[in-house]
């Protein structure tokens, strides 16, 4: 029930736009990319710990910069800057660590 609640709390400050550069906080975050929502310049991320603000979850995120989501992938490993201001936050300065590994070609039956 904590996580669940921790989860929708998290969820609100993280679908805001930007953050106000004087009560911002900022936290590195690592995970590796499930899904990418272009329109919405949203990320759902499988992340670890992110010491000082939550334990490690699955949870969606604001893009600040939408350029930055045009190479990225279901199954990417990134690192990002996540920026936590008053009931809002966003994720920057993305950087992908390892690109997903394509699914290999289908086998073929002569």
């Amino acid at each position: 029930m904590r996580r669940i609640l921790m989860l929708a709390g998290l969820a609100a400050i993280c679908l805001g736009a930007g953050c106000h550069k004087e009560t911002a906080k900022h936290y590195p975050v690592s995970g590796e990319v499930i899904s990418v929502d272009a329109p919405t310049q949203m990320i759902m991320l499988k992340h670890g710990d992110i010491p000082g603000l939550m334990p490690a979850m699955t949870m969606e995120y604001k893009v600040a910069d939408a350029r930055q989501m045009a190479e990225l992938k279901p199954g990417d490993t990134i690192s990002a800057d996540l920026v936590v201001g008053e009931n809002i936050g966003h994720l920057e300065k993305i950087v992908v660590i390892t690109k997903a590994v394509p699914p290999p070609p289908p086998a073929t039956t002569k």
